[in-house]
């Protein structure tokens, strides 16, 4: 990287610079039109006005916006990637590293806006008590992006280890492994789960593998350990820069919103889940964000890991640089972060 690129977790201004894939759900990304709309005609959804991201995780961001029509998710990450190089959202959320590589390789006009998430990942095991060895089956995700780079780091010692990974494509698919202790009809010892995939398992009574789990690391944790930095950087927002010239004071204000999204979701956990409770029933909130309202303040209210989801709030920074280089990759992105 030519220059030191360091994401605050506050709004970023511009100014001053789980769901079936056939049948996504959708919720609102505006909170101004409400007061100010008083036609009786419905809104008129513009693309720019749209956002869509992955189910999970990263979806709590926009977890007041149930109701409205212009919020989406999809639990196939590539469907999710391929909105990089469209124009029919104005936001699009997805793992902030092969966002950028897409973006360089195809000369696409989204630009890195803010980091949402920082390190829910978590190595779980089956009848397991510590960490895997070279005769283990390991299930992870998302091959190639962050989970899967984060895993091969912290394990590079032990390539061993490495060789038995097979992948899945998210972690809704890792989650069904994890709840059945099976994958391709043989017995699994480990997975590779985020949250809150990992907490709506534990507490599924009618798993397989219920009373058999026991969460072996957190990446974060491990992360820290070796690497000294607070955290590894996963779910990025994507500003659509073909819409910010006509539309900048619209998309200054998403993100000032996304922004007290997050530190309300940090902080006050329980008006967060109030919030969604008003709008969506608990099925509802599962279809469009691939978790309901009571496991999300679970999540995020637990006194033994607070912040469960791993949200970064406007207080916040990381350091994508350092990041960047600790794995060793010395592209320069800067022209697609904002």
């Amino acid at each position: 990287m030519n220059k030191q690129i360091i994401l605050p977790l506050v709004a970023l201004l511009l100014s001053g610079c789980t769901v079936n894939n056939n049948s996504s759900q959708s919720s609102s990304f505006d909170d101004t039109t409400s007061s100010s709309n008083t036609s009786s005609q419905p809104q008129v959804i513009e693309n720019y006005m749209k956002a869509i991201s992955p189910s999970g995780a990263p979806a709590i961001a926009f977890y007041d916006q149930g109701n409205s029509g212009t919020f989406e998710t999809n639990q196939t990450p590539s469907n999710v990637l391929a909105q990089l190089s469209q124009d029919n959202y104005g936001m699009v959320v997805f793992d902030f590293y092969n966002g950028l590589k897409n973006l360089k390789a195809n000369q696409g006009h989204y630009k890195l806006a803010k980091i949402i998430t920082a390190g829910n990942l978590y190595l779980v095991g089956i009848d397991k008590t510590e960490q895997p060895t070279a005769e283990d089956k390991i299930v992870s995700f998302g091959q190639g992006l962050i989970p899967d780079l984060a895993f091969n780091y912290l394990y590079k010692d032990n390539q061993e280890i490495l060789n038995n990974v097979s992948y899945v494509a998210s972690t809704s698919e890792a989650g069904a492994i994890l709840t059945a202790g099976m994958y391709e009809g043989e017995a699994v010892d480990y997975v590779v789960v985020a949250q809150p995939v990992l907490s709506t398992v534990l507490a599924n009574t009618n798993a397989n593998t219920y009373g058999r789990l026991n969460v072996i690391a957190s990446f974060k944790d491990m992360w820290k350990e070796k690497t000294g930095q607070d955290g590894i950087p996963q779910a990025g927002l994507f500003i659509n820069m073909n819409y910010y010239e006509d539309h900048q004071n619209y998309f200054d204000e998403q993100l000032e919103l996304i922004s007290t999204r997050l530190d309300t979701c940090i902080n006050d956990p329980l008006s967060m889940k109030q919030t969604m409770d008003e709008q969506l029933s608990l099925q509802e909130q599962a279809a469009l964000f691939g978790f309901n309202s009571q496991i999300a303040y679970n999540v995020q209210s637990s006194q033994e890991t607070p912040n469960g989801f791993a949200l970064l709030g406007s207080q916040d920074s990381i350091d994508i640089n350092d990041f960047f280089l600790t794995l060793g990759i010395d592209e320069d992105y800067s022209d697609y972060i904002l």
